[in-house]
């Protein structure tokens, strides 16, 4: 346990003891022999710090934390192969079952003119007779196909 409170998190930038008890966790012997960390304490506790130190420690983890937030998104986002296709393009359908099937046999089929369902990157599927398909399909099981 003490190596779990001990580690600053790398989203909030603080010890999960800090957050919860307002300050670090320290061990017998630090308190016995009196240490740097523990006059500190000692210090901030006698002036009155100690209540606006943990509320001004609590708003800086929300910043940590939205900051973090902001940064894992900006990551994931670049790694995110946008596709744009739009009403009125052809496309192929990945075939159901397509990861079983053999080294020579076509995994997509197709194919059919995209157009917007109600939801965001939802298509309804038309074929080259204007049926349209069963149900939606999502923009991840589709690809614009070229002529």
């Amino acid at each position: 346990m003490w190596p779990h409170n001990k580690t600053a998190s790398r989203a909030t930038g603080f010890t999960r003891f800090k957050l919860l008890y307002g300050e670090e966790a320290m061990l017998p012997e630090e308190v016995k022999h009196q240490s740097l960390r523990t006059m500190k304490q000692l210090l901030a506790e006698d002036e009155g710090y100690c209540k606006e130190t943990v509320k001004a420690a609590r708003l800086e983890v929300v910043e940590n934390i939205s900051k973090y937030q902001q940064e894992t998104k900006k990551w994931r986002d670049q790694k995110v192969v946008r596709k744009n296709i739009q009403d009125g393009d052809l496309v192929l359908r990945r075939k159901e079952n397509s990861s079983r099937a053999g080294k020579l046999q076509p995994k997509w089929e197709g194919p059919y003119t995209a157009k917007q369902a109600g939801r965001l990157g939802s298509f309804h599927l038309y074929d080259h007779e204007g049926k349209a398909s069963a149900h939606t399909w999502n923009v991840d099981n589709l690809r614009r196909f070229y002529i």
